[in-house]
């Protein structure tokens, strides 16, 4: 790639054609073009048929084609004026061909929920070669253009205007979390006593001894004690935490009171959270302009204070996951050359714990950064790897000594197997007639065979998981698994395909399947109500607003820029980003900082959902941080080994 893109400055003629092939690349349209509509007959020429099909595959769009080529010509100018540079450009050819493969494979499965706009025949295939090839150059000079022209001109200013200085350097917690919580406050109000998801409903009801249904998770396990509905398929901390204030509530003699209660609690822990980015940035000497937009993102994209009043374990996770990738952060550069003290082990103890108790995939979050930060850190690292061990031995107590003593069951093990069992599905849907009778009866063991095919959704794998045995033993496990290999070396294709599927929405900038609104947005979940044992209801005089926040919420979501800042895949693009050039630049320490963010995003590759806003809220929500320490890192000029 480098070979095509490296022009001399005035090389006006190679940079015209370059400009051209991306703008070419990226007019054809990789929808399938069917005989009839193309007018294509038998007595054609392959040749004559090749031309035909790509006629109608150009989709002329005057204006679009006009910025892609000004902005290639741009580029590919800049580009020309810049010094070899071996290391940045493996760094960046990896890059460009990594989003450009997430962009032709995501865009497939949007339209298809399969790969053959890619592979469906050698035109198709020649289509998508071209596109794949206009986007991995276009991204090359983008990301080359971002490494030597944005990233280095980020700097940092002190201000003399007395407003800013009071907010973020006087004031710099307080008054941040004041503004956000004021912004915030018609939320509160209009969705009064807050906003219950399924989940949340769910839990309040175990808390209180009450059966849930029959894909409850209650229902996925076999339960110590049948009278403990708890279970730890929702962090039994959080379902503690929401009852109890439930519990308070109705002690009171209002169960709305109950839940606001818990609605407080939320809505200042996530307040909390995002303040203390503010309040770090200005430790970091975060440029001015950057620190104000993060404040305004905080307090008027509706995302933000709408998921300070649903009531969900995502919420609280992120909180925690902010505060501990700050403590990272300071055991990496603050603590680098002095003892942590031991009320700053401490901290890290009970941060971490948090982490590991907000939500079940935080013990990996934690195992795969926490380590590390031990290997990067000589003077401190006994007491980093102390800190570890602790954390895990507490977590470790309470999942296989407090939880079944109190009697309250583990998790599943179906949760883990969303990718096994999506493939198995996938399998059955596509070569029911080529499954063997021992190989049904192993699997209807496992997932109910009969109706299997007609449950599976390529971007979720809840109706799949939900029919799982629970009295399944370890040797039907055994067994699932052995026919799993069989008909992977089969159908391979089918497997890698349920899993593209089940995915591809976390790293396509188009790939947002699941809205990060609720149903429950207008009108209130009414399955507590519906028990006869609580209360819940919103204030029917504020039905409106709740309409407008729907609207709003959906307005944000298509808004350029704005949008930007919600977008899953732009999200995960710019964590690569960040990775790709602390690399490049051989900052391999500060890597450890972004290990919580890539932990979260690879658990969301067997999660149950493709594209589910709510998995990555600890990622969306944490990247004004993310940013803001990355430019912290290369602001020091020093090479980082």
């Amino acid at each position: 790639m480098n070979e095509i893109i490296k022009v001399k400055k005035n090389n006006k003629i190679k940079i015209f054609l370059i400009a051209f092939l991306i703008t070419f690349g990226l007019s054809l349209s990789l929808n399938i073009v069917k005989n009839a509509d193309a007018g294509i007959t038998k007595n054609m020429s392959p040749i004559v048929k090749c031309l035909i099909k790509i006629e109608e595959s150009i989709k002329v769009d005057t204006l679009k084609s006009i910025i892609i080529f000004m902005l290639s010509c741009f580029l590919l100018n800049e580009q020309g004026r810049q010094e070899k540079d071996k290391r940045k450009n493996i760094i960046e050819n990896i890059l460009a061909i990594l989003f450009a493969l997430f962009t032709i494979i995501g865009y497939s499965y949007k339209k298809t929920n399969t790969w053959d706009l890619i592979f469906h025949g050698e035109i198709q295939f020649a289509k998508s070669l071209i596109v794949f090839i206009s986007y991995s150059i276009l991204f090359k000079l983008i990301i080359d253009y971002i490494f030597e022209k944005i990233i280095t001109n980020i700097k940092y200013k002190s201000a003399t205007n007395k407003i800013f200085n009071f907010i973020f350097e006087k004031h710099e917690f307080i008054m941040p979390l004041i503004i956000i919580l004021f912004c915030w406050l018609p939320y509160v109000i209009i969705f009064y006593p807050g906003v219950l998801m399924k989940d949340s409903t769910n839990q309040i009801k175990q808390f209180f001894g009450m059966e849930i249904t029959e894909r409850s998770s209650t229902n996925s396990v076999n339960l110590i004690d049948e009278n403990i509905k708890i279970t730890n398929h929702h962090p039994v901390l959080h379902t503690v935490i929401l009852g109890s204030c439930v519990k308070i509530g109705k002690m009171l003699g209002n169960d709305n009171l109950g839940i606001f209660l818990y609605t407080i609690i939320q809505t200042i822990l996530l307040a909390s959270a995002l303040a203390y980015i503010i309040k770090f940035m200005k430790e970091l000497k975060t440029n001015n302009y950057i620190r104000i937009l993060a404040l305004l993102i905080f307090c008027f994209i509706p995302v933000f204070p709408f998921y300070a009043v649903e009531i969900t374990k995502d919420v609280p996770f992120a909180s925690l996951m902010i505060f501990y990738i700050i403590e990272l952060y300071k055991i990496i550069k603050e603590y680098a050359d002095k003892k942590l003290s031991k009320k700053r082990v401490v901290l890290i103890i009970f941060i971490s714990l948090m982490v590991c108790l907000l939500r079940n995939n935080g013990i990996y979050v934690i195992l795969l950064s926490l380590p590390f930060a031990a290997i990067s850190n000589k003077i401190n690292r006994k007491s980093i790897l102390f800190a570890t061990l602790i954390v895990f031995i507490l977590y470790e107590s309470f999942i296989k000594l407090l939880l079944p003593a109190l009697k309250i069951s583990n998790t599943g093990v179906r949760e883990m197997l969303s990718v096994p069992f999506q493939q198995t599905a996938r399998y059955v849907k596509e070569y029911d007639n080529e499954v063997t009778d021992e190989e049904r009866e192993i699997i209807d063991k496992v997932l109910k065979y009969d109706t299997l095919a007609n449950r599976y959704v390529p971007e979720r794998s809840d109706a799949v998981k939900n029919k799982y045995n629970k009295d399944a033993t370890s040797e039907d496990l055994k067994n699932y698994f052995k026919v799993w290999f069989r008909q992977f070396f089969k159908h391979p294709n089918v497997y890698v395909e349920a899993f593209l599927n089940n995915y591809y929405g976390y790293f396509y900038l188009e790939g947002n399947i699941e809205e990060y609104t609720t149903r429950f947005i207008a009108n209130c979940d009414d399955d507590l109500t519906k028990t006869g044992e609580f209360n819940y209801s919103y204030n029917d005089e504020y039905k409106g607003e709740r309409n407008s926040v729907k609207h709003l919420l959906n307005i944000s979501k298509r808004m350029p820029v704005i949008y930007w800042c919600t977008n899953i895949g732009l999200n995960t693009w710019i964590l690569l980003i960040v990775l790709g050039y602390l690399i490049y630049k051989k900052k391999y320490k500060f890597i450890v900082f972004l290990l919580p963010s890539l932990v979260t995003l690879l658990v969301c590759c067997v999660s149950p959902v493709n594209a589910y806003f709510r998995y990555e809220l600890p990622n969306i929500f944490a990247m004004p941080l993310i940013i803001s320490i990355f430019v912290d890192i290369i602001r020091d000029k020093e090479v980082e080994l």
